[in-house]
């Protein structure tokens, strides 16, 4: 309405009017790339992370299809932004052993239940069990007494009370091999984390808080079920855009879509900056470009099974749809929703040149506070295509809140402090290996 009445305002002088439809032509053309997501527009990043984090998501993971329901919504942004499918088709199906927690998981210390995630967690190698056990502690790695003792009992492990690190690992094996006992509780002392699981024991291990547990813990109950996958059907979402000039190289954009998913029915792991941020990051450089057409063509991959141990960028480089002799450059996305201290570059001590390059872009700009770099690293899914003869980098934004693997990884509490700084200096960087920065 108002930028109607300005035009009736006008309408009497042609020349102005027509200055008039210019103006607004182009501020609509600001207006689309907002909506398409650019740098700018972090309402579109914190609507990825919202819908990426939603418990209708399950986690991202392996209960409810979780991980099935990201990659359809993925699939549906790929197509907004008019990235085509690599073949005849979005998805790279592929398949791994996953251990999952599908339905009852409750515990109890003498007679009083702990909260899941808060006070405890079943870790990701459990096997079921139900019932009411003694406790007994384990206070020595070497322990020698009747094996009789710990049946029908859950072995309580304190490694605080080990001398040394030998016999910290020791106590380690009592954790791996419980000697007949139904299960085993670990003592962890300030947080407790999750993660994937493609292995199961017998029994259940019981990570539970020392805040969390009392002095005179005498009885657990347990009811803990679990259902082993041996192979669970998942899949990478992967597009691209053709190059302008050179479509048969490759810049590769990737984070990993997947997370932790669920621990029974009332608990799941929304996993915001991990990875939901990186996912949020991908998506906005594939609105960028579908408005920037690319140098060199662009290949967006979101992997999934990278908290079962790199599974999908594992997959893929097995079996590229694209070859990996064209890709130019590789830049990994994860974990930035903060930014307070800077940005960390895994391998940029690797790729000397390309890190100087990064580097002498953000000090020219001003974008992110500090560039720091690392070396080689197996902790994401640059790894195996760096492995492989592809240049990669893994970035991650540094400081700010310290959420990771756990249940306080949510959206609300994200601030994306630098977010949109690290976007400017993802694109000029990856403009630059373009050749039209």
């Amino acid at each position: 309405m108002q930028y109607a009445h300005q035009f009736n305002l006008l309408r009497a002088g042609e020349q102005m009017k027509y200055r008039m439809q210019h103006t607004l032509a182009f501020i609509g053309l600001l207006l689309c790339a907002t909506v398409n997501g650019t740098a700018q527009d972090i309402r579109y990043a914190k609507e990825v992370i919202d819908t990426m984090t939603a418990p209708g998501m399950h986690g991202r993971g392996y209960v409810e299809r979780g991980d099935l329901r990201a990659a359809e919504y993925l699939r549906k942004e790929f197509r907004k932004h008019q990235l085509q499918p690599v073949g005849d088709r979005y998805f790279q199906p592929f398949s791994f052993s996953v251990n999952t927690f599908p339905g009852d998981v409750a515990v109890s210390i003498n007679g009083k239940p702990l909260t899941p995630g808060v006070d405890y967690l079943v870790d990701p190698h459990s096997g079921k069990k139900k019932g009411t056990y003694n406790i007994f502690p384990i206070t020595s790695a070497n322990y020698r007494g009747s094996l009789d003792k710990l049946k029908n009992s859950f072995l309580l492990i304190d490694k605080s009370k080990s001398r040394s690190e030998e016999e910290k690992a020791a106590m380690d094996l009592w954790i791996t091999d419980p000697q007949g006992a139904s299960g085993v509780i670990l003592i962890e002392e300030h947080k407790l984390t999750w993660s994937v699981s493609r292995q199961r024991f017998k029994y259940p291990v019981i990570r539970i808080l020392r805040a969390s547990l009392p002095a005179d813990a005498a009885a657990i109950t347990v009811r803990i079920r679990n259902k082993y996958c041996k192979k669970y059907r998942t899949q990478n979402v992967i597009g691209m855009f053709n190059g302008a000039s050179q479509p048969d190289t490759f810049i590769v954009f990737s984070a990993h879509y997947d997370h932790l998913g669920r621990m029974g029915r009332d608990t799941y792991f929304p996993g915001a900056n991990d990875n939901a941020s990186g996912v949020s990051m991908l998506l906005n450089l594939a609105a960028h470009y579908n408005l920037h057409r690319p140098y060199y063509s662009t290949l967006f991959i979101a992997f999934a099974g990278e908290e079962a141990g790199l599974m999908g960028s594992a997959y893929y480089v097995k079996n590229p749809l694209i070859p990996l002799p064209q890709m130019k450059f590789l830049v990994n996305m994860d974990l930035l929703g903060t930014g307070d201290d800077g940005l960390m570059v895994v391998n940029g001590a690797v790729y000397k040149k390309a890190f100087a390059r990064m580097d002498t872009i953000n000090r020219n700009k001003g974008y992110v506070k500090s560039l720091q770099k690392r070396g080689r690293a197996r902790n994401s899914d640059h790894f195996w295509f760096s492995e492989n003869g592809v240049p990669a980098f893994f970035i991650y934004t540094l400081g700010g809140v310290a959420h990771y693997h756990d249940i306080k990884d949510v959206a609300a509490t994200l601030p994306l402090t630098d977010y949109d700084d690290v976007f400017r200096l993802v694109r000029d960087f990856a403009d630059g290996l373009s050749g039209h920065e």
